[in-house]
């Protein structure tokens, strides 16, 4: 008997895990679907005047980078004199004090910046536009759309995906000025050490690669965080599912954030 339950919960377990993994596999390729539709919608031309795409651009960096600049400077403060205190009171004692540059490149400018920006963004905007576009579908907005000619995807999910790919690459600029500039004067405060061998230490650690790594990375959680809330905000069909599909897009771009973060650090480092 104990056998045989035990047999039936590993086959739940596995059945389980292939749903997942299925489920998953189902919505990378919707994704990747949604990403051809919305470059292939911004080569030709539609129904849609090139005005009004402009003013929803607009207002999508407004709401996603423009009024999210507080939060991001307050994460980038704490987070940024965080690991410069950590960084100042620890390596010195371990002797490798004139790493202390390159480490703050390593934790703000690689890996910090780009990742909790897109986590701001995710929060902020990436649930607001999955519950929008939802809305949308469950009250036949998208629908009238269609019967007036006027491709959906190049009148709702171009304008957002432009508006959160350029937000998330400001902010994460931001993001790094604010935390190196910001969490060294607050270290200053704090401690009374000079600024200036600490700012030389970290320009002089500071390369064009890692900026480089830096953008590609905001580009890459950008798209991701557009795609998925579109694609879920796209995917409800009734209004019960307008909180799963903000719930999901959360998930959705954090878990494929978290891959491809791990994905392109890897291929950074090794090659």
């Amino acid at each position: 008997m104990l056998k045989e339950n035990a047999k039936r919960g590993l086959n739940r377990i596995a059945s389980g895990s292939w749903k997942r993994f299925a489920g998953l596999w189902r919505t990378a390729c919707g994704m990747a679907g949604l990403l051809f539709d919305t470059v292939y919608a911004a080569f030709r031309k539609g129904r849609t005047p090139n005005l009004s795409l402009m003013s929803q651009i607009n207002r999508q960096i407004l709401y996603t980078g423009v009024e999210a600049f507080w939060l991001v400077g307050s994460i980038a403060v704490l987070c940024g004199s965080a690991i410069i205190l950590v960084a100042m009171f620890n390596m010195p004692k371990i002797g490798v004090g004139e790493y202390f540059g390159k480490i703050l490149v390593i934790a703000l400018v690689d890996e910090l910046g780009p990742f909790v920006t897109s986590l701001v963004v995710v929060g902020r905007s990436g649930t607001a536009l999955a519950a929008y576009i939802g809305t949308m579908r469950v009250s036949r907005e998208v629908d009238a759309l269609e019967v007036m000619g006027i491709d959906p995807i190049q009148f709702i999910v171009q304008p957002a995906f432009v508006g959160i790919v350029a937000s998330v690459v400001c902010l994460n600029l931001y993001f790094i000025t604010i935390a190196i500039c910001g969490g060294l004067v607050v270290a200053w405060l704090l401690t009374g050490v000079p600024l200036g061998i600490y700012f030389g230490r970290v320009l002089d650690a500071l390369q064009f690669r890692d900026v480089a790594v830096s953008l590609l990375k905001s580009v890459a959680f950008g798209v991701i965080v557009a795609l998925t809330s579109s694609y879920y905000g796209l995917s409800v069909r009734n209004v019960r599912m307008v909180p799963i599909a903000a719930i999901n897009a959360v998930v959705g771009s954090m878990f494929f954030t978290i891959a491809v973060n791990l994905l392109l650090s890897v291929g950074y480092y090794v090659l």
